[in-house]
């Protein structure tokens, strides 16, 4: 690997920056305590010349070096658009800052190369809309730019040259207009025909002689996520059970990538990678929230492996605040961060199929959105989603296709936005005439 000619093999991550090289995180990284101006002056760092001793002192240099951070921070925060956030705490910014905070930081280091990972991910379309505009405004700046990124409009708005990969070929390299039609990328990015990786065929359940589903067909394409809506009552959580093997089945069946594990105990389906974040949560409220996120890898043969330290690596970086907890017993943490460890803890079990009943009920707005924006992040990542939620407004501008269930019967379906926009529904479920 080469950076205008000079090999980057063996070199430490310090030196690849000095070189001209800077990156935004698919998962953000920012210092959370420090303030949006200060985040930025810490990019600055790696173009400062004044030597340690010269700092501790105080010594002139150092000092016109610090105005002049502080101008080019203030200027880089004033061109992704936060200036009026610069004195506030990292952690308390908007999501979408934070991604803009974390561009303005690796623009301070003055690359040559920007490297953006998945900049849209947890993004919705309004911000996508803004993610491509900055974008651009960086390009007219001078800078060259590398963006890894799945959504393809965001990627087609703000690109010169694509190269697609798909599990680890190149499957593509071209002009946007080639790819577009290039037969390779529309087969990996549209589909082609496919079983469904789970199906729900004719689902009829009962609790002694009250039916709570009566032929409920249901299907979830790999790397969809997919809604189950409707009101209480309507049958939504009884489907996760008999998904998950918790209820058994009166009538039909369900199938798991070409399988049909009907008659498969609840504990072999999370062996075959189908696990649940049940409603009320389920933390064990004497563990702790590493013990309780052990818990979900009991099923787990490489518990001792590299491979289980990086699963618990990744969980705490999608929740930071569970690493600060991580010896917290589960029963003294908040609503949001117990709702944080029940995901965390299905995620450990490597799933192909989660799970989620109900993760928004009783959290507060701000951690109903940054549990939304996660649960996008997991699905970008390669995670299949099944998502229970009341809040339908929520969960159909977040889901590929949606289902409603009222009482104990699909009425509708289609894709998150046909029935965001359907009036039916939005009368029904959006509170909207």
């Amino acid at each position: 690997m080469l950076l205008e000619g000079r090999s980057l093999a063996r070199r430490q991550r310090f030196e690849i920056t000095q070189l001209g090289i800077a990156r935004t995180f698919q998962n953000i990284r920012l210092f959370g305590e420090m303030t949006a101006l200060e985040n930025v002056m810490v990019g600055t760092d790696a173009r400062h010349r004044t030597s340690v001793p010269g700092a501790l002192f105080r010594m002139p240099r150092h000092y016109a070096e610090e105005r002049a951070a502080t101008e080019k921070s203030m200027a880089l925060l004033e061109f992704v658009g936060i200036a009026d956030r610069a004195a506030d705490k990292a952690r308390n910014l908007p999501y979408g800052y934070q991604r803009r905070l974390e561009i303005a930081r690796a623009l301070s280091t003055e690359p040559k190369l920007l490297c953006l990972d998945e900049p849209a991910a947890g993004f919705n379309p309004a911000e996508k809309d803004e993610l491509v505009a900055l974008i651009r405004k960086i390009r007219e700046d001078g800078y060259t730019v590398l963006v890894i990124e799945h959504d393809m409009r965001v990627v087609m708005g703000v690109t010169d040259r694509i190269v697609v990969l798909e599990f680890g070929r190149k499957i593509a390299d071209g002009e946007p207009e080639a790819i577009r039609e290039d037969p390779a990328v529309v087969a990996a990015y549209l589909g082609v025909p496919t079983m469904a990786l789970l199906e729900l065929d004719g689902v009829a359940v009962h609790y002694g002689r009250i039916q709570a589903l009566a032929g409920v067909s249901v299907s979830v394409e790999a790397g969809e996520i997919v809604a189950l809506i409707g009101a209480n009552g309507a049958g939504k959580t009884t489907t996760m059970r008999a998904v998950s093997g918790l209820r058994p089945l009166s009538e039909g069946r369900v199938v798991f990538d070409g399988e049909d594990i009907t008659r498969l105990r609840a504990d072999l389906r999370v062996r075959r990678g189908i696990c649940q974040a049940p409603e009320g949560r389920g933390v064990f409220p004497g563990l702790t929230v590493l013990e309780n996120l052990d818990m979900g890898a009991y099923t787990r043969k490489d518990r001792r492996s590299a491979a289980y330290r990086d699963d618990l690596d990744h969980v705490f970086e999608l929740f930071p605040r569970l690493a600060e907890r991580r010896d917290q017993a589960g029963g003294t943490l908040s609503g949001g961060e117990q709702q944080m460890v029940a995901i965390g803890r299905a995620l450990m079990a490597r799933p192909r199929v989660l799970l989620l009943d109900e993760p928004s009920m009783g959290l507060a707005p701000q951690i109903i959105q940054q549990i939304f924006r996660i649960i996008s992040s997991i699905n970008e990542q390669g995670t299949t989603v099944l998502l229970v939620e009341q809040n339908a407004s929520q969960a159909l501008a977040l889901a590929h296709r949606a289902y409603v269930l009222e009482t104990g019967r699909v009425v509708q379906h289609g894709t998150g936005r046909q029935l965001l926009d359907d009036p039916s529904v939005r009368n029904a479920y959006l509170g909207v005439a």
